[in-house]
């Protein structure tokens, strides 16, 4: 009988005008917006590149070009998953993979063997989840993001000479 009673009451709360909620503005940022800001940084800037689901911005950083791609998000809408990454060839080796991952946070990288005639390399990967809207909240992980690019690139050349970021 409580529980009757207690569901009632819930229904009643859930029904009252005082109790409904707007809905919460979409969190993320556009990625024309993105490519914008980027390239108002001097960023030089591909247009999207849009496979299902997912928008990817090429950034012609030189010598160090990546790309930052966006998850789950379709239309003009912001989105708010995106990942930073970077390839790199040139004779990688499995073992500077695996120090760079025991030694460095935020940015992981995984090794690609070497296969078809090509070299083996690596990806440098950054993630990250956007809790608010607009463009203001990727400055902080993109200046982590362009730090930890340099360091691991940097890793691989101290390790055996230049790499080549593709």
């Amino acid at each position: 009988m409580r529980l009757t009673a207690l569901l009632a009451a819930l229904a009643l709360c859930a029904a009252s005008p005082v109790l409904a909620q707007t809905a919460a503005p979409a969190k993320g940022a556009p990625v024309s917006e993105v490519r914008a800001w980027l390239t108002g940084l001097g960023g030089t800037v591909a247009e999207p590149e849009v496979e299902a689901s997912t928008q990817t911005l090429k950034v012609a950083d030189q010598p160090l070009p990546w790309t930052l791609t966006f998850y789950n998000c379709t239309g003009a809408g912001p989105c708010d998953d995106v990942q930073y990454s970077a390839a790199f060839s040139g004779g990688v080796t499995l073992e500077q993979v695996n120090a760079w991952n025991r030694n460095a946070r935020y940015a992981k990288a995984f090794f690609v063997p070497a296969g078809d005639g090509g070299e083996a390399g690596a990806v440098l990967q950054y993630d990250l989840v956007l809790t608010s809207t607009g463009t203001g909240q990727l400055q902080e992980p993109t200046a982590i993001w362009l730090q930890m690019l340099r360091g691991f690139a940097g890793s691989l050349v101290q390790a055996q000479g230049p790499a080549a970021a593709q």
